[in-house]
């Protein structure tokens, strides 16, 4: 799968149709009927109906999400680097049946590490696995890990002994980590928020020092990849807790919980760079020549992702 990073795939959908229309004769007294003949128009390219709004919120609704939000950009506009592990349940709905009356247990548990420097450097990269009761390395085929250095994303294909490079398009450049798979992580702007997503608070009752936020998509873009998400912020200090993405099917979903998480690390000078891409030894160096990163890379005429 596309290394998950929801806003650097640009999806265009286009649909031209045909229509046959009949020409008109004049028909004479000594004149034969000629044959209608079929012919083919154009039509202005459609694009796709946005998802309608999910709920409906008051004006004093409205105003705490924009509280929120706006705290949460001025906690991302505080970071300069950002390090965390974090453990992923995946829930398979739809290949797994629950027991009555108990819960859905998890596909797979996995751990990783996430990486990032502003603007526009990240990393995020799977490391183990649970496989009775033990954590041990992760599979090739389950792998996943991405760098991106701000001018690229890079994608390491275990399996196949890959670094798959996807070159980001100028438009694109300074912006994909905001666009990245794990939505409102980091550098999202309020505004910019409310522009791709139908937004609201779900704090339950019994939840202390947190603030759930649940958002639906708004454009086709995002829909194809989630149909919903919810945020968990620790409200001191605004930090990232735990993350729930439910897939557009609407069954099965991912859990991620963050944990040891160091902000602005004074130390980092000390550790390298860990968002300078490497090629291992025997793995090969492969752009992404694929029809969709051509079309990706043609400079943008909407100024949308």
């Amino acid at each position: 799968m596309y290394p998950r990073i929801v806003a650097i795939v640009l999806l265009g959908f286009a649909l031209m149709t045909t229509a046959a229309f009949a020409q008109t004769y004049q028909r004479g007294p000594d004149q034969p009927v000629r044959p209608r003949l079929p012919t083919i128009e154009r039509r202005a390219p459609q694009r796709p109906a946005p998802p309608r709004p999910p709920f409906t919120l008051t004006p004093q609704q409205e105003a705490q999400v924009d509280r929120v939000l706006n705290l949460w950009e001025q906690r991302n506009l505080k970071i300069k680097t950002f390090d965390c592990r974090f453990k992923r349940w995946i829930y398979d709905a739809v290949f797994q049946s629950p027991q009555p009356n108990q819960p859905l247990q998890p596909k797979h548990v996995e751990s990783g590490v996430i990486k990032f420097a502003a603007p526009d450097r990240g990393l995020f990269r799977l490391k183990t696995i649970e496989k009775n009761g033990r954590e041990v390395p992760i599979e090739d085929n389950r792998a996943e890990h991405w760098i991106c250095d701000g001018k690229s994303v890079f994608e390491y294909d275990l399996a196949k002994k890959q670094v798959i490079e996807h070159k980001l398009p100028p438009e694109l450049q300074g912006k994909a980590i905001a666009n990245s798979p794990l939505p409102f992580m980091f550098g999202s702007e309020a505004r910019d928020l409310k522009r791709r997503y139908f937004i609201r608070i779900i704090t339950p009752r019994d939840a202390k020092d947190q603030i759930w936020l649940e958002a639906y998509p708004r454009f086709q873009q995002d829909t194809a990849n989630f149909h919903h998400a919810q945020f968990i912020i620790a409200a001191q200090g605004m930090s990232p807790f735990a993350l729930r993405i439910v897939e557009p099917n609407e069954k099965s979903y991912r859990v991620y919980q963050f944990y040891d998480v160091v902000v602005n690390d004074p130390l980092k000078f000390f550790q390298g760079n860990p968002f300078r891409p490497h090629t291992p030894l025997g793995w090969q160096l492969v752009p992404d020549e694929s029809p969709s990163a051509q079309v990706h890379r043609r400079p943008s005429t909407d100024g949308r992702r």
